[in-house]
């Protein structure tokens, strides 16, 4: 009787251990095997999209709503969506206070690396987030995050992907474009940052790109960047891209001395929208020097700029890991620089 209790006693410790490794195999494991797990899918976005913010279009240097009324975009970039779930903070009470900050408007970047590694991103992510900005009266602007050259891949900051960037963003866009084509807060901003190409070139990728999109059916505003990480809009004046509801973006920070005289040769003659900005004042330590600003030697000077133009913008970011941070380590609370843009928001919770 005894042998058979200590038998079944070493069996029941036996299990008991064997479960413990199994758990933490998966605990490790934790994010491989998350991403193995589908979610609902379905051939287009279902969301009760008659509540949401109506479709813009861009008309001359302005920006247009269905009623015909100007809409100047403002707003933050969140988190990349995968970084926000292993932060256990991917989800709708996160979101409501970012919209609480104001504005009518976010950012959403998309790592072309998680969304290759993730059959089901779009309807994990994307579809969850457009529909709570739409319930919130926000726009959401997709941001597929490239920097580099999409033709041969170069680049310090592209990932390391097998695709080219160029065919890959295609594919990218087909399968979004198709999904949002009938989605009236959703806007297309086809590649961050092309780096290390020439003029000519760039406007061949765009203009391919765009032409994915209007096949998939989506007649979306399209925001399309500029050579030199966003910067260099001189392409336009020679080259530029057919009006097919297309606005531009421009990214600026206070390494950029001369933005002023740079922008003041566009801003009559093409709609802009500065999708990344911001500073990093002096009470954070950054790794990027160039961030480093001030709210009166840039940040005024430069969003009194934007509001006599009427030019939308991004603020960067909704984070507490991306130069310039809005948040210090665990979100605790605002920097300097999150404080500025919270003010410029006009935070709906004060």
């Amino acid at each position: 009787m005894k042998k058979q209790i200590k038998v079944t006693l070493i069996v029941i410790v036996a299990a008991i251990i064997a479960a413990a490794i199994i758990w933490y195999v998966m605990y490790l494991r934790g994010k491989e095997q998350d991403l193995l797990t589908p979610v609902g899918t379905r051939a287009e976005f279902i969301g009760d999209t008659d509540k949401y913010p109506t479709m813009l279009t861009a008309k001359g240097t302005r920006i247009l709503n269905a009623g015909g009324e100007q809409v100047v975009l403002k707003g933050v970039m969140v988190p990349e969506s995968r970084s926000l779930y292993e932060e256990k903070k991917f989800n709708e009470d996160f979101y409501k206070d970012v919209f609480a900050k104001g504005g009518n408007a976010i950012r959403v970047p998309i790592s072309p690396v998680e969304y290759k590694n993730d059959d089901y991103y779009m309807w994990r992510y994307l579809d969850r987030i457009v529909t709570w900005a739409g319930e919130n009266d926000n726009y959401v602007i997709l941001d597929w995050d490239y920097t580099g050259n999409p033709i041969d891949g170069s680049g310090d900051e592209m990932p390391d992907l097998d695709e080219n960037p160029l065919d890959y963003s295609a594919e990218f866009w087909k399968n979004i474009a198709d999904y949002f084509k009938n989605t009236p807060n959703v806007i297309f901003e086809i590649y961050n940052e092309p780096v290390g190409m020439s003029d000519s070139e760039w406007k061949r990728c765009a203009e391919s790109l765009i032409g994915v999109i209007r096949d998939a059916g989506a007649k979306q505003l399209i925001i399309v960047g500029s050579p030199d990480y966003c910067y260099d809009l001189g392409w336009l004046d020679e080259l530029g891209v057919k009006n097919d509801n297309t606005a531009f973006s421009v990214h600026v920070y206070p390494d950029k001395v001369f933005w002023q005289k740079f922008l003041s040769g566009y801003v009559t003659s093409y709609p802009l929208i500065v999708t990344e900005w911001g500073y990093a004042d002096d009470d954070v330590e950054v790794k990027n020097e160039k961030l480093k600003g001030t709210r009166n030697v840039f940040g005024i000077k430069f969003t009194r700029y934007l509001e006599k133009h009427d030019i939308g913008w991004i603020a960067v970011g909704y984070d507490d890991t991306v130069e310039p941070s809005m948040f210090t380590k665990g979100y605790k609370k605002l920097t300097k620089w999150g404080e500025y843009v919270t003010e410029l928001l006009g935070d709906k919770e004060e």
